[in-house]
């Protein structure tokens, strides 16, 4: 007889602790059906719920219209994709009426469930890279179907024409048992001119007794085995079922071909294994999150952190060999929704705990710049734009080559970031950088050549700061000088004749003959037509110089002054934005004036006031796993000083974490005693030694080592040691010489 082995009490794995309903609600916007990292197949439910789709799909409002193969996670603004919509029912097919509520409505790892009340259907969803796999449970019924649906996608502010709309479909009935189409859209939040098109060949383990397809007219032909359309277009299989019979299905997608799309079904999914596919799923999912252990923490704490790695990972997408548009030895991500969003974060994290999959971003970024000849800040649809501010690539281009990634063709990622510097762009929405003329002859972007001049004007100098690294790197001294001067012109918007709640100095657009933007206050912002700043005010934009710290703080009046500003800055409600970018060094920027217990009260705060187990866990869009990053590297203790070699020390809330590196190394970071209430850093240890400084570099952090943070309730002055090397101290280190 074989016993029974014994239950192992204990954490769930990483992959299990993830819940993706965390967020999915109260402006979040995550993905909440199954993906394996980075994975091109995303399939969960669309809903009816207003007169905006939820661009996600999810919404925790309203019926279900039925199930896409095509989603992004944590996006705001217009939507995108929606596409290849499958819905199980029953009775007479019906085109123009098949959503239904919901019950029993499941999210967990690798696993999308819900019952569809108006048929009494549960449907159930897993995912391979890029095929989807459903299982059906039908009530007996004389007529079960599965209806494709070509003529749907997400389609959300039209009217500021962000909305999608597809221009020509096509659906195959190739056998009982296989269906085969394509749609191909138009639009979206990047708004899009060109168009994309999604193949998928879909293959069920039941043979149907009857099929027929539909046009825009929507009135079902039963019988039509294909149908090509100017416009949408669909296709049903129906079956005759017994209570609780289960019908599986998988659908292959490609952005290339219905081959290619078959191709995939076959490859990924065997015969139509549901449970296999999962535990696959399951398995690559704790393979990536496997790079961060966690020792101590609390259930909550647990299941935050491994979700938030698992929203950092679902974008951007990974398209390697589905390029519609040209053939290329290179990887090829698409979906970069935005760089603005995770440069400053995510870009970072994975450096740390998914180093190829960031070399293969980067690569995949200069093989675009190579085709297209710029580099994008957004892209989706294998279409360039929106470009929010600055050219930020520069900054995942110019870190990846401070902290040694390799296989990068650096000289062509160089060409790059100067094809930014330098060209105008035809479209500064789609590329590039707007107002450049400006920016070169006068130091500064005017209010007649751009909008959003405040915002940009600080990015482009942060930008031109990551150009003069990599040229100093890379040897080319004139052109680091070029940029690194170029950089210090945050300092042409800078109004010391400004003053606000008792600080004197910030920036402020100016017009393109030195006359200062008015009427203006210091607490202005705007979106795309702004005259002023971008997702933040001049509050925000005076304190984004990451490339010149120290010249900031000298600028506001030295270190005691700015310390003022920065607790003004948190302290009046309306002027510090969580939910925003812009504002995520802020915090850590008291560490550059020696008040680390400062950045490690406010990073408690911020945390523990913003995110929260649940689908109302984050009152603002994830913005492609940008929030859920900067959430982790706050739960970790450190954070990155983005496109520099430098970490700043935050407060560790969980007690041990230890990040598995390349080459074997791992970085252990130990906070004896830490707690709601013990949250600031008394005693620091590096590899044993005392440490008197609240930051690292890099190259300390890839060796491998223990970081030691003793926690305590109070304050204590423990980083004697000096602040972060600032401009113009800090210079390009590569590994990798």
């Amino acid at each position: 007889m074989q016993s029974t082995p014994a239950q192992v009490s204990g954490p769930p794995s990483a992959a299990h602790s993830v819940d993706p309903f965390t967020a999915a609600d109260a402006g979040g916007n995550v993905f909440v059906g199954p993906a394996v990292p980075f994975g091109m197949a995303k399939p969960g439910p669309d809903m009816n719920a207003g007169a905006n789709d939820a661009n996600a799909g999810w919404a925790s409002t309203g019926t279900i219209r039925g199930f896409s193969q095509t989603h992004v996670s944590g996006t705001g603004g217009g939507a995108k994709y929606g596409n290849v919509l499958v819905q199980p029912t029953t009775g007479a097919v019906d085109p123009r009426s098949y959503d239904s509520p919901r019950a029993a409505e499941r999210a967990a790892i690798g696993l999308y469930s819900v019952t569809l009340q108006r048929f009494g259907i549960q449907t159930e969803i897993t995912a391979a890279r890029r095929t989807s796999v459903y299982r059906f449970t039908y009530p007996a019924a004389q007529q079960a179907n599965i209806l494709f649906d070509m003529g749907r996608c997400l389609s959300a502010y039209a009217s500021a024409g962000e909305g999608q709309t597809v221009l020509a479909s096509e659906v195959n009935i190739v056998s009982p048992t296989e269906v085969t189409g394509s749609t191909t859209v138009t639009g979206g939040w990047n708004k899009q001119t060109t168009t994309y098109t999604v193949h998928f060949d879909a293959r069920t383990d039941t043979p149907a007794r009857a099929f027929g397809t539909w046009t825009d007219s929507r009135t079902p032909q039963p019988g039509s085995r294909a149908v090509h359309a100017r416009g949408g277009s669909g296709g049903y299989l129906s079956f005759a079922t017994t209570r609780g019979q289960e019908v599986r299905m998988k659908v292959g997608i490609s952005f290339v071909s219905v081959e290619q799309a078959r191709k995939n079904a076959e490859e990924e999914v065997r015969a139509f294994d549901f449970t296999g596919t999962r535990n696959a799923l399951i398995a690559a999912w704790d393979k990536a999150l496997g790079a961060v252990d966690v020792h101590g923490e609390t259930a909550d704490q647990r299941s935050m952190l491994y979700t938030a790695l698992y929203h950092t990972m679902l974008m951007p997408v990974d398209r390697t060999g589905e390029n519609p548009l040209w053939t290329s030895n290179e990887p090829y991500y698409d979906d970069y929704y935005a760089i603005w969003d995770t440069f400053r974060s995510s870009g970072p994290l994975l450096t740390l705990i998914a180093p190829d999959r960031e070399r293969d971003m980067v690569r995949s970024l200069v093989d675009i710049y190579r085709h297209e000849g710029w580099l994008p800040d957004a892209r989706s649809g294998n279409f360039t734009g929106r470009t929010q501010g600055g050219s930020n690539a520069e900054f995942l281009i110019t870190d990846a080559y401070l902290k040694g990634l390799g296989g990068i063709d650096w000289a062509t990622a160089y060409a790059a970031e100067v094809k930014d510097a330098e060209s105008t762009p035809p479209d500064q929405i789609q590329e590039g950088r707007g107002g450049l003329d400006d920016w070169k002859t006068l130091g500064y972007v005017s209010i007649e050549g751009v909008d959003r001049p405040g915002s940009k004007q600080m990015e482009y100098a942060a930008d031109d700061f990551e150009i003069s690294l990599l040229a100093d790197g890379l040897g080319k001294r004139d052109d680091a000088a070029k940029y690194r001067a170029r950089s210090a012109n945050w300092r042409k918007l800078w109004d010391n004749t400004l003053s606000d709640r008792g600080f004197q100095g910030f920036i402020r657009p100016r017009h393109r003959d030195g006359q200062w933007l008015e009427p203006f206050k210091t607490t202005d912002s705007g979106s795309w037509e702004s005259k002023t700043f971008y997702e933040g005010n001049s509050w925000t934009y005076s304190l984004f110089v990451p490339q010149d710290v120290a010249g900031l703080i000298e600028q506001c009046g030295g270190p005691e002054r700015f310390v003022a500003r920065l607790d003004s800055f948190f302290a009046n409600p309306g002027l510090y934005d969580v939910g925003n970018e812009p504002g995520f060094l802020s915090p850590y920027l008291y560490v550059y004036a020696g008040r680390q217990d400062k950045t490690a009260e406010h990073i408690r705060d911020i945390l523990a006031k913003n995110y929260h187990p649940g689908k109302m866990g984050m009152a603002f869009n994830d913005d492609s796993g940008a929030m859920s990053s900067w959430y982790a590297f706050g739960q970790i203790g450190i954070f990155p000083n983005a496109g520099q070699d430098i970490y700043l020390i935050g407060s560790p809330a969980l007690p041990e974490v230890t990040l598995h590196l390349t080459g074997g190394k791992d970085l252990v970071i130990v906070a004896p005693g830490t707690s709601a209430t013990n949250r600031y850093v008394t005693a620091a240890e590096w590899n044993g030694q005392r440490l008197d400084r609240a930051w690292l570099r890099h190259k300390e952090i890839a060796q491998g080592g223990r970081l030691v943070l003793t926690m305590g309730p109070s304050p204590v002055r423990w980083d004697t040691g000096g602040p972060p090397p600032s401009y113009p101290g800090v210079s390009a280190n590569p590994l990798h010489r």
